[in-house]
């Protein structure tokens, strides 16, 4: 099990996930992207460049980390993370500064299945909707496409010895275009709920009530049935699909999310028209 980690100053732009390991200990993954707000507090433009320092240079040497430098890192991951404990984190200090800052990039298709003149295909997880661990995940929707996928397999794709091969064909292509039907709305909600607007900014009024919202969010997350829980904690946490989760929160775009409808005829045009 992964445990989620949000940061006290939310403008951070990052979040930790900490995953058990086989020696009883414990591994913390840093995750997300800047956000422009992060410099106006020191402590946080700091912890930021710690850590996300330039991809192209290496991790540092341990003969040239400070104690003293090892206390201040140490502290402000403290103060941002609400770790349980601090025995052995001089020693995750000293890992992480010896650690290259790795880049992940978002993948976003537009269709998960292969058009009709060609061989019967599909793509699943991060190869159709990467967000580079933004949102905590890549393996749950991975493994909700593959279920996804045996269910449109079970249900288009039944054969028999009478079948000729161009019938068999013709069912594995139902069974990949039905598969991305359900498939394509949940890879698009989750990379909306991952990356916001990308970058760009609501209205004036529409974003001072959303920073109103997401105030109340942040005091309250849905104690005494006031505000909501934080997005990732829903995520985390709910049994609800992305598209459900999105459209709930449609007041947070700028663009609204598209019908059933809308995406299914799209798909269609991908699948029966394009080259």
């Amino acid at each position: 099990s992964v445990a989620l980690i949000l940061p006290k100053t939310k403008s951070l732009g990052i979040t930790a996930f900490v995953e058990p390991t086989v020696d009883g200990g414990g591994c913390v993954l840093f995750a997300g992207r800047l956000n422009s707000e992060s410099t106006s507090s020191t402590d946080s433009a700091e912890l930021g460049t710690i850590l996300y320092p330039d991809p192209s240079i290496g991790g540092r040497e341990q003969s040239s980390m400070s104690d003293e430098e090892v206390e201040m890192i140490r502290r402000l991951l403290v103060e941002e993370f609400p770790l349980d404990g601090t025995a052995g984190l001089d020693d995750a200090v000293r890992q992480l500064l010896r650690q290259r800052t790795s880049v992940a990039s978002s993948v976003r298709c537009n269709t998960y299945n292969s058009k009709s003149g060609l061989t019967a295909a599909a793509i699943c997880g991060d190869a159709a909707h990467a967000t580079g661990g933004v949102s905590g995940q890549g393996a749950n929707s991975a493994l909700v496409d593959v279920a996804t996928l045996a269910d449109c397999l079970v249900k288009h794709y039944q054969p028999d010895d009478s079948y000729s091969p161009e019938a068999k064909e013709s069912m594995l292509h139902q069974s990949v275009l039905a598969y991305s039907m359900k498939a394509v709305p949940e890879g698009r909600a989750l990379y909306d709920l991952s990356f916001g607007n990308d970058g760009r900014t609501l209205p004036i009024f529409r974003n001072l009530r959303n920073l109103l919202s997401t105030a109340i969010d942040g005091v309250f997350g849905g104690r005494f049935g006031i505000g909501k829980k934080p997005l990732q904690t829903l995520l985390a946490s709910s049994l609800d699909s992305f598209v459900t989760i999105r459209r709930s929160r449609e007041r947070y775009y700028i663009d609204p999310f598209p019908s059933n409808e809308e995406i299914e005829s799209e798909l269609n045009y991908l699948y029966n028209k394009l080259p």
